[in-house]
């Protein structure tokens, strides 16, 4: 798939075709789709897919980002412990 967005760009970079950006377009919208669809079944059937890690609880008061100050997070489906992740005070995103 990254090919032939790659190569439409390239088109679209060479004419300016409106079609063309239209066409990259939904091809973007419909493999993030595509990709939280995907994410919902992990999530469904996590017995499948023992790389998905899952948060389990949170702990202690919330920011203003509606963030607790921990997180417990098991690794897998179905075992009998977790992790303990703390927040730190930074935060990061496209624009920091």
């Amino acid at each position: 798939m990254s090919e032939v967005l790659t190569y439409l760009e390239d088109c679209y970079a060479f004419n300016g075709d409106p079609a063309i950006k239209k066409a990259i377009d939904e091809i973007k919208r419909l493999t993030e789709k595509c990709d939280k669809q995907a994410m919902i079944l992990r999530r469904l059937t996590p017995e499948n897919h023992p790389d998905t890690l899952f948060i389990s609880d949170v702990l202690g008061k919330r920011d203003m980002n509606n963030m607790p100050e921990k997180l417990l997070v098991v690794p897998a489906y179905g075992v009998d412990f977790s992790y303990i992740y703390e927040y730190t005070g930074k935060t990061t995103g496209l624009e920091w």
